[in-house]
């Protein structure tokens, strides 16, 4: 990560590419900002885009405890740092949850919403993955928390970029639990729907982590909202189907522009 900024508690390290009107991409529980890495070469000539490390995480600082609120607020802190009038606002997974709050917080600056992969509240299935992730992880180890959350987010035959998925053998274990409690303590209430801005949910049905169902519950409590679906993909499907996860994006931020620094 190129530039750091002061948080509270913390520092936020990020990086900028590429110029026009801004993208921020809100990354998920593994928390690297390099997971954009297919996104931000797709879009760096027509957008100018951000991609960070959470805090605690990467090349950025910042000890538990954690809360999707904070992550947002720390968010927005970058925004503002920036100083972006308006984005577009990307988040994926866990990104999804902090750019819902964002989104509902802050209507005025966000000229168009991508949530991807994510959820409203978690349902008795997603405790209980979550729970025993965070069990794996003390029990056997970052190498068996690592195989465990590649076989619940991969999908065979499809391809991917194995280093900014596989992340938690460089985050102390301590980090990733706190985070792993951060989003089960997650609920967007009725925040969803206060969200205004012209969204577009995307999942994958053969997402094993956070299924589909869940992603669609989500949108039908955003007016307005598009709901598209790949038929395959996984959970990391802006990975394993860029090319068309950035097409739908594409088009999304064309149709919604008027987004301006």
């Amino acid at each position: 990560m190129g530039e750091t900024l002061a948080i509270d508690g913390g520092r936020l390290a990020y990086e900028e590419a590429g110029a026009g009107p801004p993208i921020v991409f809100i990354v998920g529980l593994g928390g690297h900002g390099a997971y954009w890495k297919t996104q931000v070469a797709a879009f760096r000539s027509e957008f100018r885009t951000v991609t960070f490390d959470h805090r605690g995480v990467g090349a950025s600082e910042g000890q538990p405890p954690y809360s999707v609120e904070q992550w947002a607020d720390d968010t927005l802190r970058l925004i503002d740092a920036l100083a972006f009038n308006r984005i577009h606002l990307v988040g994926n997974s866990t990104g999804g949850a902090i750019a819902q709050v964002l989104a509902a917080g802050y209507p005025d600056r966000i000229a168009s919403l991508v949530l991807g992969g994510t959820w409203a509240r978690p349902d008795v299935r997603f405790v209980r993955i979550f729970e025993f992730r965070r069990r794996v992880l003390f029990e056997m180890g970052s190498e068996a928390y690592e195989n465990l959350g590649t076989a619940l987010t991969l999908p065979a035959g499809l391809p991917h970029s194995d280093g900014a998925v596989r992340t938690a053998h460089n985050t102390p274990p301590e980090i990733v639990a706190a985070r792993i409690d951060a989003l089960l303590a997650f609920d967007t209430g009725t925040r969803a729907r206060q969200i205004r801005s012209p969204t577009l949910v995307i999942a994958a049905e053969d997402d094993v982590l956070v299924p589909r169902q869940l992603s669609e519950v989500l949108a039908g409590e955003i007016a307005g909202a598009r709901f598209v679906k790949f038929e395959r993909g996984g959970h990391h499907f802006p990975q394993t189907q860029a090319d068309a996860y950035n097409a739908l994006l594409l088009d999304h931020f064309r149709l919604n522009g008027g987004s301006h620094e």
